[in-house]
């Protein structure tokens, strides 16, 4: 797998996530006029109103309580206290203004102490469990939204007595303020490399031209547009080494502090709450339910992996012994993109630097959305409503066969000072039916850093920023697309090892002929991609698949030992024996690469596995597409309907034997990567 993205949603324990739908519009789309200073006093007010709503609540006699005045009017009550402050703590990663980050990351620390505060209150739970014991007749979004509740009520120690609880409580918002932290430091990494002209051979004159110049040097930052091209492409092995050095001690040792605090926090939940391991916590109500079965998954392809991995290794070693003249037993940390770089340039005529000259940002977004449109049955309108930042581009979904509005989609594609670094996709308004019968409109946005237009050419981007983007995008329609009838079931609402599901299988998209015609369109001839340029992309398709596929299985036992551990770990330790067990390649040594390892801080921690474990699902998805044709609209009615727009309603099991006629099968993954 060639990136590591991550679904970030604000989940606020046992109420699901904010709604958002009212103090948040202006004219029926949502604005982004906040100020710094109005932040704290907005979430004190709201704070005030949803006291009163929770009363309400509380003040309905036992014998009378009915799924709408306590079930629904208990997340009512939490869709209003976030519509008070809106989208305000997207901003923290977004915002342009440091000012307004710096007030929204406030935001999200006070909030999420108060959450923790308010979503374990007995009084409340009681009352909801007063309700559910009465075994009510319920349909199937009603019986899922209350049994998700109950579990989070369970989840946030409500079963304990009250000194436990208090306990309980204290880890929490430690956990949360660490999470806050964490990324905040990744955010605020200003850190950048000094090279000569000389350093920068290899590097197209575009890349050059764009670089800022300091004291008679270029300035080659950590973020993704100048990192990976110059790891990828750079002549110069001292260079590349000095900057992955500073690449892999992004976040520092305060965010190792904090990483291995967070572990502590979590092996005294999980005792709390009476689970052998934190592991076994978070799996208990996931496709995989136990550690052991991820286990397994783990080791199964690791050892799948192992052979290939070998072989592609040797090849490596081999190039680098002719080109560089040295024998040696590793192709180390800096050494590993350009190497594999280089032989995809010599044995496939793979140039990943000339290749985006084909994908200007502008047409590979026209392509993909003109394809997706068409086997979804969906229209996209550009259209012009309040952004955070003058390069946001938006879009209006339409119903193709309605002809009605289903949701807006935002576009945040280049880097700046305090943006978030990575790709992700920020779930902004869920869609779920309101008071009045209607259907609220789900807002959605990709934000990446993907290569900006310079003077001498528009954004242009390299394949696997273009897989990149589809990937995002299938979280986009996994949002844009929900008809889910509650927002806690809204969209990506689902389980943590199927949520990569969507994004997965549209990737598989990026390498199909007829879409890379339509994506492409060189920025100078104008031509699409050549038939024998395509040619050789898909048959280098799995080149270093199993190196890639070693990575992210590595990742995820990584982030397992460390949850299913019930002694204190050496973070640093085990990320190096680890991972040269697994990949083979040493790390750079006197690095902390897991200080920028935002996923098990951000929402993925036991839970990095569902990456590998989505990819088996997804292939085995796609190979009906495959079957019934990739650009066969019934079938993606079916994927859109059956998938896509019950979100978390129904156990994410049942809805993809259905979808698939049977079992998941690991066969078409195992093709997908060129082991089978």
């Amino acid at each position: 797998m060639k990136k590591i993205l991550l679904m970030l949603q604000l989940i606020l324990l046992t109420t699901g996530v904010f709604s958002m739908t009212s103090d948040m519009f202006q004219k029926g789309v949502l604005h982004f006029n906040y100020k710094a200073d109005a932040l704290a006093s907005a979430e004190t007010k709201a704070r005030i109103q949803l006291e009163k709503d929770l009363a309400s609540v509380l003040a309905v006699p036992a014998g009378e309580r009915t799924f709408e005045n306590t079930v629904i009017a208990y997340n009512k009550a939490f869709d209003k206290y976030g519509d008070s402050f809106g989208i305000a703590m997207f901003l923290a990663y977004v915002s342009p203004d440091q000012k307004l980050r710096d007030s929204a990351t406030e935001l999200q620390s006070k909030v999420s102490a108060y959450m923790v505060e308010v979503g374990t209150r007995k009084d409340l739970y009681n009352a909801i469990k007063e309700y559910a014991d009465t075994n009510p007749k319920l349909d199937v979004p009603e019986a899922k939204l209350l049994e998700n509740m109950m579990i989070g009520f369970r989840k946030s120690g409500l079963h304990l007595p009250d000194d436990q609880l208090e306990i309980y409580r204290n880890l929490s918002r430690q956990r949360s303020e660490n999470s806050i932290n964490f990324s905040k430091n990744i955010r605020d990494n200003a850190d950048f490399e000094l090279v000569t002209r000389e350093d920068l051979k290899g590097l197209p004159e575009e890349y050059i031209n764009r670089l800022e110049r300091l004291e008679g040097f270029y300035k080659v930052t950590l973020n993704y547009p100048d990192y990976v091209p110059f790891m990828k492409n750079s002549e110069s092995d001292s260079a590349r080494r000095a900057l992955e050095f500073k690449y892999l001690r992004r976040g520092g040792d305060e965010n190792v502090k904090l990483l291995e605090n967070s572990l502590d926090l979590r092996r005294q939940t999980a005792s709390l709450l009476g689970y052998k391991t934190f592991a076994d916590m978070k799996l208990e109500y996931r496709m995989a339910k136990n550690p052991k079965t991820v286990e397994k998954f783990l080791k199964d392809i690791e050892k799948k992996l192992k052979p290939y991995g070998k072989k592609e290794d040797k090849q490596l070693l081999a190039l680098k012994e002719e080109r560089a003249g040295k024998k040696d037993k590793n192709v180390y940390g800096w050494e590993s993109a350009f190497w594999s770089t280089l032989y995809k340039k010599i044995n496939y005529d793979v140039d990943a630097e000339k290749i985006k000259e084909y994908f200007p940002a502008d047409v590979v977004i026209d392509g993909m959305l003109e394809s997706f449109g068409h086997l979804f049955g969906i229209e996209f309108k550009q259209v012009k409503i309040p952004v955070w930042h003058k390069d946001v581009r938006t879009y209006e979904l339409i119903d193709s066969a309605t002809k009605q509005t289903v949701a807006y989609v935002y576009m945040d594609l280049f880097p700046r000072e305090g943006k978030y670094k990575h790709a992700a996709c920020f779930d902004l308004v869920d869609g779920h039916q309101k008071e009045d019968g209607s259907y609220q409109k789900p807002f959605t946005a990709i934000v990446a850093n993907f290569n900006p237009p310079s003077k001498d050419a528009p954004s242009l981007l390299k394949h696997d920023e273009v897989e990149t983007l589809f990937h995002e995008f299938g979280h986009v329609l996994h949002n844009a697309l929900t008809t889910a009838k509650y927002s806690g079931l809204s969209g990506t609402a689902v389980a943590g090892d199927f949520v990569e599901v969507p994004s997965q299988i549209l990737e598989n998209w990026a390498w199909h002929p007829a879409v890379l015609k339509k994506i492409s369109k060189h920025y100078k001839t104008g031509e699409p991609l050549p038939d024998e340029i395509i040619e050789k992309m898909i048959k280098g398709k799995n080149v270093f698949s199993a190196r890639a596929y070693q990575r992210q299985n590595f990742f995820a036992q990584y982030d397992m030992d460390l949850h299913t551990s019930n002694k204190e770990l050496d973070t640093t330790k085990e990320y190096f024996k680890l991972a040269k067990k697994i990949t083979g390649v040493p790390v750079t040594p006197d690095t902390i690469p897991q200080a920028s390892f935002d996923h098990i801080m951000g929402g993925y921690d036991a839970g990095y596995y569902g990456y590998l474990w989505a990819k088996v699902i997804a292939e085995d998805m796609f190979s009906v597409f495959e079957k019934e044709g990739l650009d066969n609209p019934e079938t993606g009615k079916r994927f859109r309907d059956e998938i896509l727009a019950v979100g978390g309603t129904y156990e994410e099991q049942e809805i993809v034997e259905k979808f698939l006629g049977r079992k998941v099968d690991n066969k078409p993954f195992l093709k997908s990567i060129g082991l089978e």
